[in-house]
């Protein structure tokens, strides 16, 4: 079966299938969301207003324990 593309506003928890669709589905079935911006794009609040938090940098962790750091040589212009 081919897949089924509509429009749909989210009420709460809910996501109503329009009427026409319903009679191809099964007991199962594979659900994709995707938001539809329609103008300005909104973000989450951050901890305040302008603020970043530590959860902001948690994919940036990376562990350095094993690198060697010479300044001159970082430094130096090639």
């Amino acid at each position: 079966m081919d897949e089924i593309v509509f429009q749909a506003v989210v009420e709460g928890d809910t996501i109503r299938i329009p009427e026409q669709y319903r009679q191809f589905l099964t007991e199962i079935v594979k659900v994709t969301i995707e938001p539809l911006y329609e103008g300005k794009i909104q973000y989450a609040p951050r901890g305040g207003p302008g603020q970043l938090t530590q959860e902001d940098f948690s994919a940036l962790r990376i562990d350095t324990a094993g690198f060697e750091f010479d300044r001159d040589e970082a430094n130096e212009r090639r």
